[in-house]
């Protein structure tokens, strides 16, 4: 999740100038959302980093049962958004971080009025997925690598030589246009290809 005291603060003005809208706190882990002393009905959170923000979304709606979650998350986070269908999600909507103010305000209020929010553009975005690039043996040993799993250990899993792993995964990383095998490994999880 960022923590960007500056955007925060920002989109806090933006909310705060707003007559029929109010904040009541900015906090800067979305877990803290969870013991605010006078519950929000509304709160936003802004992922754009690793963390998972279904799973934040749902500890939120757990521990105040009162509140709507409305999520910033980058379009291409087609690992979150194909789990959109699958998870209970009635009362979180989901904006591009590249909304305009003026489309965020309206995702608020939509949300905090009860209607679904999910941006067209994050929907446009599920229907333009990039094609996975890699073939099903790649896949597996990208996911033992996100298991932080070694080539050694890997190559006994797979009945492969340590050496033939590390081909394997200086391809993957070339395919995905990663800097290195952890990155690889994000890469593919954010495309939702792993």
């Amino acid at each position: 999740m960022q923590d960007s005291p500056l955007y925060r603060g920002v989109l806090a003005a933006a909310i705060r100038a707003e007559p029929d809208l109010e904040v009541v706190a900015e906090l800067a882990a979305w877990h803290e959302a969870t013991t605010l002393p006078i519950p929000a009905d509304l709160t936003l959170l802004d992922f754009g980093g690793d963390d998972d923000p279904l799973l934040a979304a749902a500890a939120i709606c757990t521990a105040v049962p009162e509140t709507r979650v409305l999520i910033l998350i980058d379009a291409d986070r087609h690992d979150v958004l194909a789990r959109l269908a699958t998870d209970d999600m009635d009362r979180v909507g989901f904006v591009t971080r590249r909304a305009s103010i003026e489309h965020l305000l309206s995702a608020v209020r939509s949300l905090a009025g009860g209607n679904p929010v999910i941006d067209p553009e994050l929907i446009a975005s599920l229907l333009v997925q990039p094609e996975n690039p890699l073939t099903g043996r790649e896949r597996e040993v990208l996911a033992l690598v996100a298991q932080g799993i070694g080539v050694g250990e890997i190559a006994g899993k797979l009945a492969l030589s340590p050496g033939t792993i590390r081909n394997r995964l200086s391809r993957i990383t070339t395919k995905v246009g990663a800097r290195d095998r952890a990155d690889a490994v994000e890469r593919a999880r954010r495309a939702g290809w792993l």
